[in-house]
């Protein structure tokens, strides 16, 4: 890979994922030394119909986004550009931390809602790194060889605890830029510790590359943590992969015996994968990170598992009976595939389909428009509807004082709804209460004056 990119965001909430803004991105680019080359900080100002929330802006510190005039629309698309530059070469993996989870698709939907290709992270060559899900492999695996913070006398895998171990000066922890540092860092203390690992997790960041590597090993680890206890778990399982390359493959929990399901029908194989809590076979994303450790690699760092030999046996089984394995990818080839039921835009990322190439050209010639009459005639073109609003709310964010006012009022009714109605969206109501929660709780004036701004934003935009 030619580029790393580290990036971070700060958002308004963290629950409602589909109406969360991104409010700063922070991201830093380096060559694959970790020599920074370059790096970005963008904030902006909350969306209109944006609610952000008191806990959310009491640990970003984002007050600055309140007097900022640079638009949501302007801060996405700087990103955006910056990002492709930065990855022309078609080689630049994206690190996030817990990004599979948050970061990546809160910026999939930021490009979403701007018009912008949300797949830019893993497409034309890019690939994805979530090294918080690597970390999960780290902390259960290489403790004695890698440290792991602790809070209270249990395991911590937040990144400002590992930035504090490695004396990293964390008074902007929750900043993206700073946020991007502290990551950088620990990537680089994986690669001095840990050399076998970083090959591994650093050469499988794309599809192909992971599926690959599944294969050609047959045995690996996928290790789990459970946040709430601080409880680490690994599984053994070989992948049961298909003839075609999709983003998912099955695996197989090798602390099962092979012997105990080859000769089962179609039906009681059907029976057993629909029954989750004994079934031995598991659907994971090939598309993205996986908290997982091929058992090649802990050989090299010797430290195998004593019942490899066995987990060996019983995977070398499965590879055998290449029947078997396709029957198992028909049942889960024929299964129904979920429906979603999203009503509104923002939640259309993945069940709206992609845009058809017409609309993606009036998408470039959207972002070219300088003027807004140049920018509302191809808004009114877009065949997909749901450009079509996009377009009118950017429109809405760019030239506030010159836009029809049936826009306008498209603009204010969106507000309304975000702010009065029950929907899936945060709920102002519920984070009033939040507000005055932490009010109550807070001794701090600087904290409690950031909360009174969150609640005082809300009390306006209800108004």
């Amino acid at each position: 890979m030619d580029q790393f990119i580290f990036y971070d965001t700060e958002t308004s909430s963290v629950k409602e994922l589909n109406f969360i803004q991104a409010i700063q991105i922070g991201s830093i680019l380096t060559n694959p030394s970790l020599e920074k080359i370059d790096s970005f900080s963008l904030i902006c100002a909350p969306l209109p119909w944006t609610l952000i929330t008191p806990k959310a802006l009491l640990i970003n510190k984002k007050k600055e986004i309140f007097d900022t005039e640079v638009t949501h629309y302007q801060m996405i698309k700087s990103a955006f550009n910056k990002w492709s530059s930065w990855s022309l070469s078609g080689k630049a993996i994206f690190i996030s931390y817990n990004g599979m989870r948050f970061d990546e698709e809160i910026i999939r939907r930021q490009f979403y809602w701007n018009l912008l290709d949300p797949y830019l992270t893993n497409t034309n060559g890019n690939s994805r790194l979530d090294i918080l899900l690597k970390m999960y492999v780290i902390a259960y695996f290489y403790r004695d060889s890698f440290p792991i913070p602790e809070k209270d006398s249990q395991i911590s895998l937040k990144l400002e605890h590992f930035a504090e171990l490695f004396e990293m000066d964390t008074l902007k922890a929750h900043d993206a830029l700073e946020d991007c540092e502290y990551l950088k860092q620990l990537l680089s203390q994986i690669k001095s510790l840990l050399p076998n690992f970083y090959n591994e997790l650093i050469t499988t960041t794309s599809k192909l590359d992971l599926f690959d590597h599944l294969l050609a090993n047959k045995v690996h680890y996928l290790c789990s943590y459970i946040p709430s206890n601080k409880t680490l778990r690994s599984m053994p399982f070989t992948t049961l992969a298909g003839t075609e390359i999709n983003n998912q493959t099955i695996i197989f929990n090798l602390n099962n015996d092979p012997e105990d399901y080859l000769s089962l029908t179609v039906q009681e194989l059907r029976d057993l994968i629909d029954n989750k809590k004994e079934s031995p076979f598991k659907v994971i994303g090939i598309n993205r990170t996986i908290p997982s450790v091929s058992a090649d690699t802990l050989e090299k760092d010797n430290i195998l598992p004593n019942e490899n030999d066995l987990h060996l046996e019983r995977a070398e089984k499965l590879r055998e009976n290449p029947d078997f394995i396709f029957k198992i990818n028909e049942i889960f080839n024929d299964r129904e595939k979920p429906i979603y039921a999203n009503s509104y835009t923002e939640e259309q990322l993945y069940s709206g389909g992609f845009p058809n190439q017409i609309d993606r050209d009036r998408m470039k010639n959207f972002h070219n428009a300088e003027s807004l009459k140049e920018k509302l005639s191809i808004t009114n073109s877009f065949e997909d509807e749901r450009y079509r609003d996009f377009a009118i709310r950017i429109c809405a964010q760019e030239f506030p004082a010159d836009i029809d006012v049936k826009y306008l009022q498209h603009c204010k009714d969106l507000v309304k709804t975000r702010f009065t109605d029950t929907g899936p969206w945060p709920n102002s109501d519920n984070y009033l209460k939040e507000g005055n929660s932490l009010l109550e709780e807070l001794n701090s004036p600087e904290e409690k004056k950031l909360v009174n701004l969150a609640i005082n934003s809300i009390k306006s935009s209800r108004n």
